[in-house]
């Protein structure tokens, strides 16, 4: 694990405030910052925070407001880490924004991409931009109903793949973030030429472009329908499955989202890698 990076992924802004406290930026920091002790077993004691991860992969709702993006990178810069800008898959309408708000980053800032067409537009647009692969552009299977590894297969390959592998190549991306999925082993993570990124101590399963939380005010024909009106109710509720699957892995919903909480043995897969070397960088996360 040496030389291990360490995210702090904050989707919602109103917690920056908290972050700015945060010192020393360790792990047990961190696991304090969280409110989840379980997070301070996942890094060595004496790693330190690198990157600040802002934004929502998931929900383009909950892109970023210029205020709220100055306030990140003034609290990445305080507490000397590097701004990643999360982005989702993305309309045309917020292509444009992502474009304007990148713009307007720190040079060694990075954008972290879930759309092809954004990490596009964005290489066109700014050449040394630093850009990453989110984890909905890595092809796996994770749905933690599946009874045995022989399910956890993609076809055709996944993000191990050589066509994969060129149109990385082509936009310039150098990374990779990955979740873990069940049954997951050392070798999940092992991307020769590439920097790989894991997530911590959370996985996303799906999404989709329906909210329930933020349908439940709305009338039929507009409740439970794409495209109205978001007030972030998301961001105060979170479902929790009520029953875990066959395996006892949990799951949970935010918005338009399921996720689920790493078993044991993810963690122990996860720490194998680690350990391995095939992931450079951990991001820490709560939900």
């Amino acid at each position: 694990m040496a030389g291990l990076e360490l995210g702090i992924s904050v989707v919602d802004a109103r917690r920056l405030p908290q972050l700015e406290s945060l010192a020393p930026r360790n792990i047990q920091a961190i696991a304090a910052f969280f409110g989840d002790a379980e997070i301070a077993a996942r890094a060595p004691a004496h790693a330190a925070a690198s990157h600040l991860y802002f934004g929502s992969e998931f929900c383009e709702h909950l892109f970023p407001e210029p205020q709220a993006l100055e306030r990140a990178v003034a609290v990445a810069e305080q507490l000397g880490l590097t701004l990643v800008l999360a982005t989702p898959i993305a309309h045309d309408g917020l292509v444009g924004r992502i474009l304007e708000a990148a713009a307007r980053l720190p040079a060694r800032a990075a954008v972290l991409v879930n759309d092809w067409g954004v990490a596009s537009a964005l290489r066109a647009a700014q050449p040394q931009r630093d850009l990453i692969a989110g984890r909905q552009l890595a092809k796996m299977i994770k749905d933690p109903r599946l009874p045995s590894p022989a399910w956890m297969k993609p076809y055709p390959s996944g993000y191990g793949g050589p066509a994969y592998r060129g149109i990385l190549e082509g936009l310039g991306i150098a990374r990779i973030e990955l979740d873990v999925p069940p049954f997951a082993t050392s070798e999940t993570f092992a991307v020769p030429g590439l920097g790989v990124t894991a997530w911590a101590p959370f996985a996303y399963v799906a999404k989709g472009r329906i909210c329930k939380i933020g349908s439940l005010g709305h009338e039929p024909p507009e409740k439970f329908a794409p495209g109205g009106a978001c007030h972030r109710e998301c961001l105060g509720v979170l479902e929790v499955g009520a029953e875990p699957s066959a395996a006892g892995i949990v799951s949970y919903a935010r918005g338009n989202s399921v996720y689920y909480r790493h078993d044991a043995a993810m963690a122990q897969a996860l720490g194998a890698a680690l350990a391995d070397g095939l992931v450079s960088r951990l991001v820490l996360s709560g939900l």
